[in-house]
């Protein structure tokens, strides 16, 4: 019998998370992946993308079988028409429509003027791919915040400011694609996951994003984070949901959202634990659920994958693979909420645990 490890359950729903065999998506090509990987199953093979940020963010492609056991080695991907290939670039999210190119989108960070720290200003773009995304073509930026509104005295220890750190999934009709991203905006009440939309049917239609008011085309008014920072990012000890992963749900019958967040840190960003949120109106970003702790501890960068024809990153149909920083020793299960009384036991994840699972001779992923 496949042993729980963990779970966590409210009014909402209920979580299990199991042990599994431990894999990796980047194999020995690094220590670990940077960003949300998106995974596409298809044809019963595998194709995960993943990004390293040394010596600046950039993305491989590996494929391999629907288990996810890769033995390919990854290769990298080129941006063609990269105007500026200092700024390191990140694909966190994919999507392809019945007919037309493989879609993507980036978070790329570009240096901040500081003279008295390295931070960095991330924005986020989008890129097309007509070689199953081999090579890819920028198509256009979507969010960027203008270079004067950076802000040197942020201690992070990161990020100046900016936009990043994302996840896209489409409706079920297929006809709206929604984009969670970070805001590291300038106002703190802008600050954290915050939702932006665009139509799946063309890639130059203005994209809206959720504000105060509703959707409404970026640039008219400001984000409004769909759970407000506690402490900002200008802190050393930012308080605060970020690192949006969000699928669709079979069980549920409903989206799923996993969140980073960090608290008590010392310009680290410091990984107090991974949550879960879901909602059943993709539309409306007021809906989704008080985030629930499933982690404690942990790596960033949580996601679930369906291994299922189809599935990957966004769409799990029954247990998906539990990844965190693109390790994974684990199984997780969404399920509708069981009786009261039900212990929540988020999963405790160490230095040491993950040394003992993945082997000593790599380096913890935080």
């Amino acid at each position: 019998m496949v042993r729980i490890l963990a779970e966590a359950g409210d009014e909402h729903f209920h979580v299990a998370i199991r042990e599994a065999p431990p894999l990796t998506l980047h194999g020995s090509s690094c220590w670990r992946t940077d960003g949300n990987s998106p995974v596409r199953i298809l044809h019963d093979r595998a194709t995960v993308y993943f990004s390293r940020y040394q010596p600046h963010g950039h993305t491989l492609r590996r494929c391999g079988p629907r288990d996810l056991a890769f033995t390919d080695q990854p290769v990298p991907v080129r941006l063609i028409n990269d105007s500026d290939p200092r700024v390191g670039k990140w694909i966190e999210a994919i999507w392809q429509p019945p007919s037309g190119p493989l879609r993507g989108w980036y978070h790329a960070e570009e240096p901040a003027s500081c003279a008295e720290a390295q931070l960095h200003v991330p924005f986020i773009g989008e890129a097309q791919s007509d070689d199953d995304g081999l090579t890819w073509r920028c198509v256009r930026e979507l969010l960027r915040l203008p270079a004067d509104q950076a802000d040197c005295g942020w201690r992070n220890g990161f990020f100046a400011g900016g936009y990043g750190d994302l996840s896209v999934v489409p409706d079920r009709s297929g006809q709206m694609l929604y984009l969670f991203f970070s805001s590291y905006h300038p106002a703190e009440d802008a600050q954290g996951v915050a939702a932006l939309r665009l139509p799946a049917d063309t890639s130059s239609a203005a994209p809206s994003w959720w504000t105060a008011s509703g959707w409404r085309t970026v640039g008219e008014l400001r984000p409004k984070p769909i759970w407000p920072a506690v402490r900002g990012f200008r802190h050393r000890d930012p308080d605060c949901f970020w690192g949006p992963a969000v699928h669709y749900n079979h069980a549920l019958k409903a989206y799923v959202m996993l969140l980073n967040r960090t608290a008590g840190g010392d310009g680290d960003l410091l990984q107090e634990g991974i949550y879960a949120s879901m909602n059943d109106a993709i539309d409306d970003p007021g809906k989704w659920t008080t985030p629930l702790r499933i982690v404690r501890g942990g790596a960033w960068y949580p996601q679930a994958v369906g291994l299922e024809e189809g599935c990957g990153d966004t769409e799990v149909v029954t247990a998906g693979r539990f990844f965190m920083a693109g390790f994974s020793g684990w199984e997780i299960e969404f399920a509708g909420p069981v009786a009261s009384g039900t212990t929540n036991r988020p999963l405790t994840c160490t230095k040491q645990g993950f040394a003992e699972m993945f082997g000593a001779d790599r380096r913890c992923p935080w």
